[in-house]
């Protein structure tokens, strides 16, 4: 009934909108349009750090100066100098204040930034489940990546007060494209993939793009693997020069042996080799098959209105086994006791969108208009032995013996466990559904320097919940505001302000059965953006201040699950990207973050206390400078760094732990001469012993170890 509802909506709005236009459409001038071929002619010397063209499924129609919100963009080209593979691997190190807590392996990207866990966007499409996920996207598919810092209700789907991070997937682009791939670096890795892309018609009416990966490799830390694999093809069809439709599919399969790859000892954070592991051998790999179909249709109705309606669903499957250790052994310290967990999840997210954007004036007074709705259904089912496995498989830290016979090592589709995983303790059953509609009109004024833009959300949301045979469901009417302001001073600088509030709808119970409320933000944000050297460098300085109540914490101590109150967030973000001189391409930021929980009812010894995985100063540099030599033509230096300090545990605590400061460096050379390229880089060039996210539960120590040196190389064909 939901999506009969949406699908009349949509269909409605899109009438109307060629309605209107039609009746207000003015005739343009007589143009004769002589279109080119387009010749794509790379250097080194003109590499695109910086660049400010926003992707349509963000719905707003400024450019980044004009924007009254801190939104900054990754490219293609970023991640390639980088080497990132995918989304889990140091992206963030480009955005300031942004960092992943690196505890799921491939399953889930868990980025957070100015104090909280920001949402997952596809395309524009919220993709974030009810709990872990999605699975980090592969720079295969990627061709940008978008952060929107702060609330963002109107630009794209719902989100934490943090923010959200917007993939935009690689699409047709008519452009005769061959890119062939093979990468090869430490740890085992190989990796080939391609990128193909053109005309399937004379007309160019029809246009493909098909990207295709595969890698294999281990890991640092013993008895690791990971196999993945993705497909992803998608067409694109010009029904007119204002009408198109793309469609796209994915597919990624992943195939590794930890979830985590934690490490546990009771003797503090760091305190086990390298390369030490919890996990067997013999222990069931994890899987995980993603399957994302996207659709989307523009209109171009006239030269001041457009439309565009867009369906996306995800059906995703992951499983496998986890050792795990919940508690000290006090008898002899040095034993790990180990439960063996099954963990079993499988969601569905379906989303329609669709909304129209339209510019006109009043008098002498500029507006530029977007309305629309938003339908998502997230359907989440878990089948675990978290809480039920009684097995231990002890091992000892100081002489670990692998290679255990595991009693309950399903191979097959059913998992022989010593417990029933089949009973109400072992299951969980959510379901959300939301339904949203909104407006925004931005007026120009002073000579359209001066734009401030005001606009209002009105969502509908019905949860239902059965978590381990509990049973709640929840629903609400919740309207969100939002206004922002932005002032040109110059051509190239402005300075600009924002009031927004948000809400996450929540499918849950707490730990005294009760439904979930949503988590509500409000967010106060000013900021200064400057263009540079003719638009090649820009920077952005901005201030926020976030609260949020009714936030969801989880107890440290028995795992359950309470909304504490309120916590506070506030901080200074500074971002500088682009190129000073020619040849030197850069991103430097620094971010500060004052997190803390400011009310909890219910652990008043919390109050005062970091949020989770807070970091107050974060900085990260970048250099990339091609080497200006005529004798050493196509030759670039990389160098950067990443540096965190005042780090908080992955968990509110009454007796927080001190987390040591991090500090990686990374360097890199590479060669390029016509279609040919290759790459080398070094990561942890100073093998510094470092760990990530952490914590302390039940007087053992839970750590995450990063790798230690390591180099990638690889060898790029263009045809």
């Amino acid at each position: 009934m939901k999506q009969k509802l949406t699908t009349i909506c949509i269909a409605y709005m899109l009438c109307t909108v060629q309605n209107y236009a039609s009746a207000t459409e003015i005739e343009a001038d007589s143009v004769k349009i002589i279109t080119l071929n387009e010749v794509i002619i790379e250097s080194n010397n003109d590499k695109k750090y910086r660049t400010d063209k926003l992707s349509s499924s963000l719905r707003i129609q400024q450019q980044l100066l004009e924007t009254p919100q801190n939104i900054q963009l990754i490219s293609a080209e970023v991640l390639k100098d980088q080497f990132s593979l995918n989304v889990n691997e140091s992206i963030t190190r480009n955005v300031s204040g942004a960092f992943r807590e690196e505890l799921h392996n491939g399953i889930s990207a868990d980025i957070y930034m100015r104090g909280g866990y920001i949402s997952a966007q596809r395309n524009g499409v919220d993709l974030r489940p009810l709990l872990k996920g999605p699975i980090g996207d592969d720079v295969a598919i990627i061709e940008n990546i978008e952060f929107i810092k702060g609330p963002a209700g109107f630009m794209n789907s719902l989100g934490d007060p943090a923010g959200s991070y917007n993939i935009i997937t690689k699409k047709p682009t008519g452009i005769n494209k061959k890119t062939f791939s093979v990468i090869q670096g430490s740890f085992g890795l190989i990796r080939a993939e391609a990128d193909l892309g053109g005309k399937l018609d004379n007309k160019g009416k029809l246009l493909y793009r098909f990207n295709i990966m595969g890698m294999n490799k281990k890991g640092f830390l013993r008895f690791d693997s990971n196999e993945r694999i993705l497909i992803a093809p998608s067409l694109k069809y010009k029904f007119d020069e204002n009408t198109t439709l793309t469609v796209e599919y994915i597919y990624q399969r992943l195939n590794y042996m930890m979830l985590s790859e934690a490490q546990i000892s009771p003797n503090g954070f760091g305190s086990l080799p390298r390369n030490f592991s919890i996990t067997d051998p013999s222990s069931r790999p994890y899987k995980a098959n993603d399957h994302n179909v996207f659709a989307n249709f523009q209109k171009k109705i006239n030269k001041n209105w457009s439309f565009t309606g867009q369906l996306s669903e995800i059906n995703s499957q992951s499983a496998g086994t986890i050792f795990w250790v919940y508690g000290k052994n006090e008898t002899n310290p040095n034993i790990l006791d180990r439960y063996y967990v099954y963990d079993g999840m499988k969601y569905n997210i379906f989303s329609a969108q669709a909304f129209t954007q339209g510019n006109f004036s009043t008098g002498e007074v500029k507006h530029s208009f977007l309305a629309g709705i938003d339908f998502n259904h997230k359907h989440n089912k878990t089948q675990d032995t978290w809480n039920t496995a009684s097995t231990i498989y002890p091992l000892d830290i100081t002489n670990p013996v692998y290679a255990n016979v595991i009693n309950n090592n399903g191979t097959g589709g059913d998992f022989d466990s010593e417990n029933q995983i089949n009973s109400p303790e072992n299951l969980t059953d959510s379901k959300l559904y939301y339904t949203s509609f909104y407006v925004m009109d931005e007026i120009g004024l002073l000579h359209n320097k001066l734009k401030i833009n005001g606009g209002i959300r009105l969502t509908q949301f019905e949860a239902d919940f059965n978590q381990y045979g509990e049973k709640t469901d929840a629903s609400d009417w919740i309207l969100t505001p939002r206004i922002g302001a932005n002032y040109l001073i110059t051509k190239s600088f402005s300075i600009y302000g924002l009031y927004d509030n948000s809400f996450i709808p929540q499918a849950g119970i707490d730990y005294q059965k009760n439904p979930l409320k949503p988590i509500r933000g409000k967010s106060f944000e000013a900021g200064l953006k400057k263009d540079w050297n003719n638009k090649a460098l820009n920077t952005t300085l901005s201030v926020y201040h976030i609260t949020r109540s009714q936030n969801i914490v989880k107890d440290p101590v028995n795992n359950d699950i309470y909304q504490s109150g309120e916590n506070e967030s506030k901080g200074i973000e500074f971002d500088l990207r682009g190129q000073i001189v020619k040849g030197l391409n850069v991103i430097i930021n620094y971010a500060y973050t004052d997190s803390k929980i400011t009310k909890d009812d219910k652990n008043p010894a919390l109050v005062g206390k970091p949020t989770p995985n807070r970091i107050r100063h974060i900085q990260n540099t970048w250099l990339d400078y091609a080497l200006p030599f005529k004798s050493i033509k196509g030759f670039s230096l990389s160098l950067g760094y990443q540096y965190m300090a005042g780090r908080a545990e992955r968990f509110t605590s009454s007796d927080p732990q001190d987390l040591k400061d991090f500090f990686r460096l990374d360097g890199g050379v590479s060669y390029s001469k016509r279609k040919f390229s290759i790459n080398l880089m070094v990561n942890n060039i100073l093998d510094s012993h470092q760990y990530s996210t952490a914590w302390k539960r039940n007087d053992m120590y839970y750590w995450v170890q990063l790798p230690p040196v390591n180099y990638r190389c690889s060898i790029t064909l263009n045809l």
